[in-house]
């Protein structure tokens, strides 16, 4: 009985040690959520203007492609 006890406070303790563990990794995520999303939002934007300056380069591929196409099987 006393070996059960003994297991259960060291189960206890462990589950302890977890929680903590837990509770700081869950605060250092929260901390580097604000970074995480000015990443994000800059990435956005450069993406965004990747396409605002190739966008037109692509359509002018796009179109040459497909008169290429046409011209190819008449």
């Amino acid at each position: 009985m006393f070996k059960a006890i003994k297991e259960t406070v060291t189960d206890v303790r462990q589950l302890v040690r977890s929680y903590q563990g837990l509770t700081t990794n869950v605060k250092q995520l929260q901390d580097s959520l604000p970074a995480v999303n000015k990443f994000q939002a800059e990435v956005q934007k450069d993406i965004a203007k990747w396409q605002f300056k190739d966008q037109p380069r692509l359509d002018k591929i796009r179109e040459i492609t497909e008169r290429l196409s046409k011209e190819g099987k008449e």
